[in-house]
């Protein structure tokens, strides 16, 4: 009985013994394969990294290359127009001025998409409140003369680790958008609260409008370049471009940019985040 004993734990030993060589193995194998996803996930980036670079040397010489010829465009229609006495010949001088115009924007903006892209943020300590009493006194008569009441109801106390011109230029186009969103007049509504996120502390800025709202699928594709949210929205005075340098500002800023509405009239909401200072 003794010798049967000895000899199914000398069996079992040796199972356990292969079963351990299997195990190491495994493990070798499963090293070797997250080694391999590793380097293909290193050499993925690189590849990623250079096309990006590539894309923004391409838009900044193509932006350069429109913006060229632009200009004189921009000197001599309108002199052109001063001698035109025809009415109808004004007229279309004038759609030509409007379209260089466009065109110019358009460039203007996929300049500051590229630089974006390139270049990095310098973060000073900024107070929130004054930046957004800075754009409501910078657009005081288009927000009167369109019926938009303005509701700041930020925090004095709240400081922001911010590039001022780059924190100023996101409320400008978010704000924006909004007044485009309110033909008929409204409420535009400014917040901030802090958050706490793995990454640190961050305030969440809210800019709520009462306008015409959106769809999921439109605030899926929002901040998108190029996009617009609906054919009201096409015309020559949006590029499609700005909500996306919102989101390229932001998330240089480590942060994140999203939109909240339930529907076809229920306004929209901004939020964005920034480092708290």
């Amino acid at each position: 009985m003794i010798d049967n004993l000895e000899e199914e734990l000398k069996k079992k030993t040796i199972e356990a013994e292969e079963l351990e060589q299997k195990l190491i193995e495994t493990e070798n194998k499963l090293n070797e394969l997250n080694r391999e996803l590793e380097q293909r996930v290193i050499d993925r980036t690189v590849e990623v990294n250079r096309l990006l670079l590539h894309k923004t040397k391409f838009v900044d010489n193509l932006a350069h290359d429109l913006g060229t010829p632009l200009t004189p465009l921009m000197a001599l229609l309108p002199m052109i127009k001063e001698d035109v006495e025809k009415l109808e010949t004004k007229e279309l001088v004038d759609t030509c001025i409007r379209n260089v115009e466009y065109i110019k924007r358009v460039v203007r903006n996929s300049q500051k998409l590229a630089e974006l892209t390139s270049t990095d943020l310098y973060l000073k300590k900024e107070n929130l409140l004054e930046l957004v009493n800075e754009l409501q006194e910078k657009y005081d008569i288009v927000f009167k003369g369109c019926n938009i009441n303005i509701q700041n109801n930020i925090n004095e106390g709240i400081f922001v680790k911010t590039e001022r011109p780059r924190l100023l230029e996101v409320l400008d186009h978010v704000s924006s958008n909004a007044v485009n969103s309110m033909a008929d007049g409204g409420t535009l509504t400014f917040e901030a609260r802090l958050v706490e996120e793995k990454t640190g502390s961050f305030i969440d800025v809210v800019i709520r409008d009462t306008g015409v709202g959106l769809e999921r699928e439109q605030t899926d594709h929002l901040f998108d370049e190029f996009y617009k949210a609906d054919e009201s929205r096409h015309k020559l005075d949006s590029t499609g471009l700005g909500l996306a340098i919102c989101r390229r500002i932001v998330e240089k800023h480590g942060g994140k940019i999203w939109a909240d509405s339930h529907g076809k009239g229920t306004g929209t909401t901004i939020h964005f985040t920034i480092p708290s200072a």
